[in-house]
């Protein structure tokens, strides 16, 4: 069969619906999610809270341009404040995680004056051109990327993230040109990497130093996948400038948010904005009822007593002479393979009933609903224990 949908990776299967932690495929075959949709799915698929919520806002749906006031735009808005960490004071409407972190340059830019713009190489932030630039997402076929990105190493262990930390400060030191240092707090599509505990702070404090703004991309990490509600809380960090997509909307709608203090805001004020879809209604209103879910039934708890339990329950795999590491932080989990295995092992997964992501030929890629229970965690567990050869 020959598809009109442009995807390049695609996987024969047809999924058709979802319930809680499972997705369905046409055959009416049930598949455990460990994928959940790439550290989106919060509050399970099929909700019916959720799905009340977003009824009662179609059937009195309308569509004006923000210029006016929307009620639920500004509780969303206020919501987001009060939950983030930091000193967050204003919130950019956007669509998705690649036009928030878009958004968090072009302030930085404006804010600062400044025009380089620091990531880590092989973190990913978006396949927008801004976002692919300053992360893993720019191919040799679309280059060139935009200008003024630089790219420090990825600190995967301590000794790296001490030469890292020099590397950086030389750098601020040198020229005083860097608007921003922006990455993740848990490096995800990187391989699930979880950053040494004294490495954040110490980035932060040579920020502050330097007049650098600091940009804490939670798009993927952010909103309970890591055990906190902000991955930035795991490090006690204060970013000048968060954004959010994924879990935030927990797949129910298409949303995004760049959240900046009240002194980024007031120097970038001019800056030419405008998201025509950015927080429909029905999206805005997904998103509260996403939040109020999360707290009301303690998913961020959840997920970082089920996601401790299912780590703990895949370390039988660090007998096996090809696996070589695991990494783990809340319902975010990395199996590392000496080989290039991960592809096989997810589909040997597959065929188990077990749906799983790999972010690299190397590494098996984790990140189930929040709602997973022990029991479903142990369960998954077993089939990738079982397709490893345990």
């Amino acid at each position: 069969m020959q598809y009109a949908i442009a995807n390049h990776q695609r996987v024969p299967i047809t999924i058709t619906r979802g319930k809680g932690c499972y997705l369905y495929d046409n055959h009416q075959r049930r598949y455990l999610d460990f994928m959940g949709g790439w550290c989106v799915g919060t509050v399970g698929w099929g909700n019916a809270a959720m799905a009340k919520a977003i009824s009662q806002q179609v059937q009195q749906q309308f569509f004006t341009v923000a210029s006016f006031i929307l009620e639920p735009q500004e509780r969303l808005a206020q919501t987001l404040i009060k939950l983030a960490p930091g000193k967050m004071a204003r919130v950019y409407r956007v669509t998705s995680g690649s036009e928030a972190v878009e958004m968090a340059m072009k302030c930085a830019r404006v804010a600062t004056g400044k025009k380089v713009i620091i990531s880590f190489a092989e973190v990913y932030h978006g396949h927008t051109y801004g976002a692919a630039s300053v992360g893993s997402a720019l191919t040799s076929g679309m280059q060139p990327g935009i200008t003024g990105v630089e790219k420090l190493p990825l600190p995967t262990s301590a000794d790296l993230a001490a030469k890292v930390l020099v590397q950086l400060e030389q750098r601020l030191r040198h020229k005083r040109d860097v608007a921003a240092v922006l990455t993740e707090p848990v490096w995800t599509n990187a391989g699930c990497y979880i950053p040494p505990a004294d490495f954040f702070p110490q980035v932060q404090k040579l920020c502050r130093r330097y007049g650098v703004l600091l940009v804490m991309d939670e798009v993927a990490c952010g909103i309970g996948r890591c055990g906190t509600l902000f991955a930035s809380e795991l490090w006690g960090l204060q970013p000048d400038i968060i954004t959010l997509g994924k879990a935030l909307t927990g797949g129910y709608a298409t949303l995004g948010a760049t959240l900046v203090t009240e002194a980024v805001y007031k120097k970038s004020k001019h800056i030419p904005h405008y998201s025509t879809f950015g927080w429909r209604l029905t999206d805005c209103i997904a998103t509260l009822e996403n939040l109020r879910l999360i707290q009301e039934q303690k998913l961020v708890q959840n997920s970082a007593k089920v996601g401790a339990y299912l780590l703990a329950q895949l370390q039988p795999l660090l007998t096996l002479r090809k696996v070589k590491m695991l990494r783990g932080q809340g319902l975010l989990i990395g199996v590392q393979f000496k080989l290039p295995l991960a592809p096989q092992i997810a589909l040997k997964c597959y065929r188990r009933g077990l749906l799983v992501e790999f972010t690299d030929l190397f590494t098996l890629y984790l990140s189930p609903p929040l709602v997973l229970s022990r029991a479903q965690a142990k369960a998954g567990a077993d089939i990738i224990k079982a397709a490893c050869g345990i």
